[in-house]
């Protein structure tokens, strides 16, 4: 094989897959965080803007519980990001933080637009509210990349030193 259709160093490529494949995975749970915000915004804007039973909805307690979840879920995701991001810009090895941000943002995205979902009721399945397409769009990135599944038992051999992936 010529040189000039190689990768990298012969007998590399594994490696090379594997660190763009962590690459990816912190762009999905960027991704993620992002949908998230979206999710907030929607949410605080249609609670506070609507008016049931002669109140906004964001005066339910409920609904605060869920709007604070949220916030919290894409504060804790964003952290996630920034700190895989660091370790790529400095240098140093990223692959299990890479396997965190990707599984903790994809289900916190996926969390998240269930609740909007909930809170929107039933116009949370119309166009006319992006929320459905949010929940379309979370769930799908607890699959790329790697799934939520693959993420834990990355994530467990790093804690354990035992693999699990047989």
């Amino acid at each position: 094989m010529s040189a000039f259709l190689l990768l990298g160093e012969e007998g590399q490529g594994f490696s090379i897959a594997m660190h763009s494949l962590d690459k990816g995975r912190v762009s999905v749970g960027a991704g993620c965080a992002g949908i998230i915000m979206g999710c907030l915004e929607t949410v605080v804007d249609y609670a506070t803007q609507r008016q049931q039973f002669g109140r906004p909805p964001a005066s339910f307690q409920l609904i605060q519980d869920m709007i604070a979840d949220i916030s919290v879920d894409l504060d804790a995701a964003r952290l996630l990001v920034y700190r895989a991001a660091d370790l790529i810009e400095r240098g140093e090895p990223f692959g299990v933080e890479a396997s965190k941000v990707k599984y903790y943002a994809s289900e916190a995205a996926v969390r998240a637009a269930n609740s909007a979902i909930q809170i929107f009721g039933g116009y949370g399945y119309i166009d006319e509210y992006p929320v459905q397409k949010y929940l379309r769009d979370a769930r799908v990135m607890t699959l790329y990349e790697g799934t939520s599944q693959i993420q834990k038992l990355l994530i467990g051999r790093a804690e354990t030193g035992v693999s699990a992936l047989l």
